[in-house]
């Protein structure tokens, strides 16, 4: 990395599906503390880019360069993960600890701890036990949230955090991340504009048309 300011690098990076070209020579940086907001039109390639800046895309062409040692959350999208799975709430969100531990221990008090708190800070304590297909919308959404928090993660990556969630709910997820501005990267995706209201210095990415191009407000 250039500079010790630098959170990640993509590098000239392509992604296609055969003859389908979704993103191209795309060349950005994330800065520690950036809060990033993709913005574009369905389609346009923004979960592409999220899941590309998340690891879970091999790109193309190029490269990401991510600084060591980071700590990820990610929330994907709502309408992308089977419920039928029989999981409990508190065992998906303890799924975000993964990244505080090796792959074959069990989580220490401590985390388990750090799980509880994040539950109950997500409205969540009472439905612990609860199986995920028997949430509503806006109660998975909560609980995938969670899961994202719960690691406390340098780099918060989001696709579409609103999505079924009620007025107050929005408000909190607004406040939480305004009280991790400065302290955590995130990158957030929105179809809408004016999201965010509370956030600061907020980098505008617009990805259209298999690029990226940054935009100082909408």
């Amino acid at each position: 990395m250039d500079s010790t300011s630098d959170l990640l690098k993509i590098d000239d990076v392509c992604l296609s599906y055969g003859d389908r070209h979704i993103l191209c020579h795309i060349r950005e940086t994330i800065k520690k503390h950036d809060f990033i907001v993709l913005t574009g039109p369905n389609g346009g390639g923004k979960t592409t880019l999220l899941r590309l800046i998340a690891g879970l895309l091999p790109p193309t062409r190029g490269r990401i360069v991510r600084a060591e040692g980071i700590i990820t959350g990610y929330l994907p999208q709502h309408r992308t993960i089977d419920r039928q799975f029989p999981v409990t709430v508190g065992e998906i969100v303890r799924q975000g600890l993964a990244c505080r531990k090796r792959w074959w221990q069990h989580l220490t008090p401590a985390l388990r701890a750090q799980a509880a708190e994040t539950i109950e800070s997500f409205h969540l304590t009472e439905l612990a036990d609860r199986p995920i297909a028997q949430l509503s919308g806006g109660q998975w959404q909560r609980t995938l949230l969670a899961r994202a928090f719960a690691g406390r993660p340098d780099l918060l990556l989001l696709d579409e955090p609103e999505t079924h969630l009620d007025e107050a709910s929005r408000d909190e997820l607004y406040a939480r991340l305004t009280a991790l501005r400065g302290k955590v990267t995130v990158v957030v995706v929105s179809h809408e504009e004016k999201l965010f209201p509370h956030i600061t210095d907020r980098r505008i990415w617009h990805v259209e048309n298999t690029a990226v191009t940054e935009r100082s407000e909408w």
